[in-house]
């Protein structure tokens, strides 16, 4: 594919009652025109289901991408979403989450590393709207050369989410002074028996743990990685499919 191309495509996924489905997204371009993909999944988790998702980004550089994920979660239910974005000049990922019944609960998890003058633009929304539900996310990226990362993450907890338990976490690391790395997580809460937190952090390779390593005789460049991965690998180790977990470290470690 050399000409300019524009793909739009949108999924349906239904997770019938008592049900748990494993589902693995794989994103690649391997040809040599630009590309634009508009990706929407729509997905429905059933009463007690559970819907684990990994999703891989390995779209090349002639790749822009809008990827929008809109997620309702039932009573009981469990989703669980972990994605990786390795690739991609330009990708914006958006990730809705409706809490729509009680007692159910929802994990989002994101890895990116960005260089060149890549960005990376990940938010996501988890909509607390009824009692006795747990969120969790966490993000950590990567950003080299001129590229751009972005974390807009906002926990939104109604009136009658009491009893609501919900973190947000954002994680990152500079590798040149020309990278950039926006983060913003959010609370809006309007219930008034919570448990909520959010933070973030941004900074560069820790100069204490990179002298460590170099005084017992490993190489700057070697030791450079060995601390990325190790901030990497939080995220990579939330993979439960060990074909899967090795092919991500791999794709992590050749985009270093």
């Amino acid at each position: 594919m050399s000409n300019p191309k524009t793909i739009a495509t949108r999924n349906f996924i239904d997770i019938e009652s008592n049900t748990e489905i494993t589902l693995i997204e794989s994103f690649v371009n391997s040809g040599t025109g630009k590309l634009f993909s508009n990706f929407v999944s729509e997905k429905f988790i059933g009463e007690n289901a559970k819907l684990n998702c990994y999703t891989i980004q390995t779209e090349n550089k002639l790749s822009y991408s809008v990827n929008t994920n809109q997620v309702k979660i039932n009573r009981y239910a469990n989703y669980c979403n972990t994605t990786f974005t390795l690739s991609g000049e330009v990708v914006r990922n958006n990730h809705n989450v409706e809490l729509a019944a009680a007692n159910c609960e929802a994990h989002l998890n994101g890895l990116f590393i960005t260089n060149g003058t890549q960005l990376v633009d990940n938010h996501t929304l988890i909509d607390h709207q009824m009692p006795n539900c747990e969120s969790n996310e966490l993000y950590k990226g990567v950003a080299k050369d001129k590229s751009i990362g972005i974390f807009n993450g906002k926990i939104f907890v109604r009136k009658d989410a009491q009893k609501t338990n919900a973190y947000q976490s954002s994680k990152n690391i500079l590798l040149s002074n020309d990278a950039t790395i926006n983060t913003k997580p959010q609370l809006e809460i309007y219930a008034d028996d919570v448990k909520c937190s959010h933070g973030t952090s941004t900074g560069k390779v820790d100069e204490e743990a990179l002298f460590y390593l170099k005084a017992r005789g490993i190489g700057d460049e070697v030791a450079r990685k060995l601390l990325l991965q190790a901030f990497a690998q939080e995220l990579i180790d939330k993979i439960e499919i060990k074909s899967l977990k090795e092919r991500v470290l791999n794709l992590f470690e050749k985009v270093l």
